[in-house]
């Protein structure tokens, strides 16, 4: 789980290096050459769809999605259990349902091609089923500790051991 995490986290970073660098040298273009990288927006768009579903699941990773605390914490501590637990099995659901509907747009869109880049459109729909799938790995492994009896993760605990 903690080398999956660990991909996952410089996957992003790269995602994120590759966008502000392109996006930095479109506006030096501009500005100095009076000209534009042709390119740039699609690949931008790519990045970022990309970055936002693998920062999805890295968000699970670390059990940073938004949760209220203080209500949760005067639930009796088995009924929270039990609360937890069906909490996640429904985001599980949930994930499963967003990885085969993105799996069917990525099967209808593989033959489409980008207008500049040329790279099949598929390609950018694909990070909806990959990151939602790395979401629910994640949170089933989180599921898996809570219902043998571990304490649900925190705000920014890692949870992968």
């Amino acid at each position: 789980m903690r080398w999956l995490g660990d991909g996952l986290e410089i996957v992003i970073v790269v995602l994120g290096t590759a966008l502000l660098t392109v996006m930095s040298a479109n506006v030096l273009a501009r500005a100095f050459f009076n000209a534009d990288i042709a390119w740039n927006t699609e690949f931008g768009e790519f990045a970022l769809v990309w970055a936002t579903f693998l920062g999805g699941a890295a968000a699970a990773r670390r059990g940073a999605h938004m949760c209220i605390s203080e209500f949760v914490e005067k639930i009796p501590p088995t009924i929270r259990r039990i609360i937890e637990v069906t909490l996640r099995l429904a985001v599980m659901a949930l994930l499963i349902l967003l990885v085969n509907a993105g799996s069917n747009i990525v099967t209808k869109t593989m033959d489409q091609q980008m207008s500049v880049l040329y790279w099949p459109v598929g390609l950018q729909y694909l990070a909806m089923p990959v990151g939602s799938a790395l979401t629910l790995v994640f949170v089933a492994y989180e599921t898996w500790v809570i219902a043998r009896g571990g304490d649900a993760f925190g705000r920014g605990q890692d949870i992968t051991p």
